[in-house]
């Protein structure tokens, strides 16, 4: 079964909290993203929101071998987003 956006977004933080402890910048840049995602879902439809998928993806990049457990839970994040539509 599939987890919600909401879930997601859960499981997210959870990764971070894991990885702050070792890395404080990552706590800031997370929890920005966290943040975007949480407002520009709850908006209606606009060009910041259709740029959010795009900007996660990008950042999945950036976590990607450092942070495999954080990148793995922002690609969860974006595929939640997908199955909202955006």
């Amino acid at each position: 079964m599939q987890k919600s956006l909401a879930e997601e977004l859960a499981a997210l933080q959870e990764e971070l909290a894991r990885a702050s402890a070792a890395d404080p910048d990552l706590l800031t840049l997370v929890s920005n993203v966290v943040h975007d995602v949480t407002t520009l879902t709850a908006e209606p439809l606009n060009a910041g929101r259709r740029k959010l998928r795009a900007r996660l993806e990008a950042q999945v990049g950036v976590f990607e071998s450092d942070h495999p457990g954080i990148a793995a839970a922002i690609r969860r994040v974006v595929d939640a987003l997908a199955d909202l539509g955006i």
